[in-house]
């Protein structure tokens, strides 16, 4: 019987990830299986941007696999993804760098075993080049290999005879997009089929992401027509730049349209065709456990304990503050409340309830003479007094290059974010205040999102967050116009906010098409709203007013967010290496301006 090991791929730490792939070779011995699969780049790590170009770095994780083929004697098979360097010096990159391949390695009985066109390795046939992908920076395809030698690039995907259950089968293996080919002219899992391959073999380093796994069953589901298909995920975190993004695992067996057995996730484990099935969750629930999840391990990735925040009194600190205690335990969280003249005695209390109702310590540090005194100082050496946004955004960083930085110090601790992606996406926050900090946890959270996790939180945890944070309504406080006792809160209204941005972020939508539904009475089933746009604005000048400004500010505040801490992606799509930004000047579609035009004349 074959197993599927679920394991921690560590990045750039192929010493670590050899010795976790010869010790479940072992385990795999001592109960019995015939074969073992490991995840794609198991060895070195999937993500690991220009680590790549590092030579040297690249031809030690190769040499990594001569323990594990020696680790395979005594009749075990094992599949393992790894990188394979192209030694020959006819054959390299354009640009004259090392070529490299993302592979697949079959060991058995202390030796490789080889396809008839006696390569070492299955190479990996389908690029991702999208989202956080960028594989064709680094690896060269099968299917360039085949064009460059003049060759059918069918003849390099061929089945392996293996011995499974004491009978001898035939095993096709594949790299993790060559299972997600529905756009590619390539299609390995029907290559392989048609050379009667009994079972296949996914090799994966698939990142979560919000539906995801749904897509991947149905995938799944899809291609096992007449056949088994394993596949094989990793667990732990990694990143392309800032992005950093969770490995669910979530490995999973189906056989002729059934799924047969699936793996935990987020945890290193191990899956037979005797696994149970884990009950299937909300997608809340899921985002919930990869954000514990990646706190948790990123703060042991960056050698840290302890975290300070600031809670304020809203729903987005005690959301944080409530991940940060689940995932670092109590002990490790220092709250602190920084009030100056502006923040109401609502949002004060209810600071400090949330504080004692997670347990954690809890600090009130006011701002507000030291605010007075940066404005004195200003105002004698400038000669005028500080404007109101200036004024603003002085308490805002005093709060943070001030108190928490100095609070971090005294700790030894890192400081940590509140900001959600409505409000980056809008650059609702201060430059040099909401951009520092070490991490961004709920980052990639909608504010809607942010309320909806605070909910289920509690479900999961009995009235860890405090009702009355999640049910009021969010202020910045920062002068006399935003009091949340006086009913003068944030300029948004996120239920219609949020449902545009999803548009213009995850679906690429340009406001022409936004205006289009509008125009044909669809706005509120394209935008998936629970009221007719009439109820958002009171005409349809304030409606194309808003969209302007929404799009305007999405485009405009990149220069903020480029500057702002490491986040975690659970989206569709997450600022940062998920959404490749750049500073462009504005511009409007022609054909925008005249259906603009075109709506505001039969209104009148």
């Amino acid at each position: 019987m074959y197993k599927i090991a679920q394991m921690e791929v560590i990045p750039g730490r192929p010493d670590i990830n050899q010795q976790n792939i010869i010790d479940q070779i072992n385990l795999a011995k001592d109960e019995w299986r015939d074969l073992i699969v490991f995840p794609e780049m198991a060895v070195p790590g999937y993500m690991l941007g220009d680590k790549w170009e590092n030579d040297r770095f690249v031809i030690d994780s190769y040499r990594k696999n001569e323990k594990i083929i020696e680790a395979t004697r005594w009749k075990i098979t094992a599949i393992w993804g790894n990188v394979l360097p192209e030694f020959s010096q006819n054959r390299k990159w354009e640009d004259g760098r090392l070529r490299k391949y993302n592979a697949a390695f079959v060991a058995s009985n202390w030796a490789l075993i080889t396809n008839w066109w006696s390569w070492e390795a299955v190479i990996k046939t389908l690029m991702p080049k999208y989202r956080e992908f960028d594989d064709e920076r680094y690896f060269y395809s099968t299917l360039k290999l085949a064009q460059e030698r003049w060759e059918d690039y069918r003849d390099y995907l061929e089945p392996y005879e293996l011995i499974i259950d004491n009978v001898r089968r035939k095993v096709g293996v594949i790299i993790c997009e060559d299972m997600w080919d529905e756009d590619y002219f390539a299609k390995p899992t029907e290559i392989l089929k048609s050379k009667w391959a009994e079972l296949i073999f996914n090799l994966s380093s698939s990142p979560f992401g919000n539906w995801k796994q749904g897509k991947r069953d149905r995938i799944l589901e899809e291609k096992s027509k007449w056949i088994e298909l394993i596949y094989a995920n990793n667990v732990w975190i990694q990143n392309n730049w800032k992005n950093i993004f969770t490995f669910d695992g979530a490995s999973v067996i189906y056989k002729n349209w059934k799924k047969i057995a699936q793996a935990k996730s987020f945890e290193e484990t191990g899956i037979t065709l005797k696994t149970g099935i884990e009950n299937e969750k909300e997608e809340i629930e899921k985002i919930f456990e990869s954000l514990v999840y990646a706190i948790k391990e990123y703060f042991k990735l960056i050698k840290k304990e302890k975290v300070v925040l600031w809670l304020s009194g809203w729903v987005d600190s005690a959301v944080v503050a409530a991940l940060m205690t689940l995932a670092l335990w109590k002990k490790n969280v220092i709250t602190v409340n920084m009030p100056s003249r502006f923040n109401s005695e609502t949002t004060k209390d209810l600071a400090k309830l949330q504080a004692e109702r997670l347990w954690v310590k809890y600090f009130t540090f006011p701002i507000q003479e030291s605010v007075d005194n940066t404005a004195w100082e200003f105002e004698k050496i400038f000669g005028k007094k500080i404007e109101w946004l200036v004024l603003e955004n002085i308490q805002a960083r005093d709060r943070w290059s001030r108190v928490l930085a100095w609070v971090s110090a005294i700790y030894n601790a890192v400081f940590t974010n509140n900001w959600n992606k409505s409000e980056i996406a809008q650059g609702y926050a201060t430059l040099y205040w909401d951009v520092n900090w070490s991490i961004c946890p709920i980052w990639d959270l909608y504010k809607t999102q942010v309320w909806e996790l605070a909910r289920f939180i509690n479900t999961k945890h009995p009235n860890l967050i405090l009702e009355e944070i999640i049910n009021i309504i969010p202020s910045a406080e920062l002068s006399e116009n935003q009091d949340v006792d006086k009913w003068l809160w944030d300029p948004f209204n996120y239920e219609y906010l949020d449902k545009l941005l999803y548009q213009f972020v995850e679906l690429r939508k340009d406001p022409v098409e936004i205006l289009e539904y509008f125009r044909d009475w669809v706005l509120q089933e394209k935008l998936n709203l629970d009221n007719p746009v009439e109820k958002y604005f009171k005409n349809t000048l304030a409606f194309i007013a808003d969209l302007e400004k929404v799009y305007k500010n999405l485009n405009l505040f990149f220069f903020k967010r480029i500057q702002a801490p490491p986040i975690i992606s659970v989206s569709k799509r997450a600022f940062w290496y998920d959404l490749r930004e750049a500073v462009l000047d504005d511009y409007i579609l022609t054909q925008y301006t005249k259906l603009k035009e075109e709506i505001l004349t039969n209104q009148k």
